[in-house]
């Protein structure tokens, strides 16, 4: 019995596949690039970015504080690249579906961070940005995984 590729190994070239792979990359595309985004700003400039959340860093943390913006910055990075990268790589279907999922996890998981650090004390007030931009990718995602 001869063994057949795994679905997402699968190369199909009809039209419906195609519209479905266009459909999957029109909420993969933004979903991954506006954290890639974010990602890049707070690296290349930590120090601003964090006096924009927080307002003025003490001056013996400003360098630490820097450096773990720049560190989120790294993982928001690694998540929107795999997204790119991931969702121009798999055929559309179940995969692409599942980077999806995945995707509105990832936003998630951050967003009830963010909310949990509000709750613990440790932020005096939620920044707007994330407070559009979490929801929104969450949204795109759900629904470009579902439709």
């Amino acid at each position: 019995m001869a063994h057949s590729k795994p679905l997402y190994m699968q190369k199909s070239h009809n039209s419906s596949n195609q519209r479905q792979r266009m459909n999957d990359l029109y909420a993969i595309v933004p979903a991954s690039a506006i954290i890639l985004l974010i990602a890049i700003r707070k690296i290349l400039i930590p120090i601003k970015f964090n006096e924009e959340v927080f307002g003025e860093i003490h001056p013996d943390e400003v360098n630490n504080s820097a450096s773990m913006r720049m560190m989120i910055g790294a993982g928001f990075g690694g998540i929107g690249l795999m997204g790119l990268i991931m969702g121009f790589m798999l055929d559309s279907g179940e995969a692409t579906e599942a980077l999806l999922y995945a995707l509105a996890s990832a936003y998630a998981f951050m967003f009830a961070t963010l909310l949990f650090a509000n709750q613990k004390g440790y932020l005096h007030e939620i920044p707007k940005p994330p407070l559009v931009i979490f929801p929104a990718m969450i949204v795109l995602c759900l629904a470009g995984a579902l439709i």
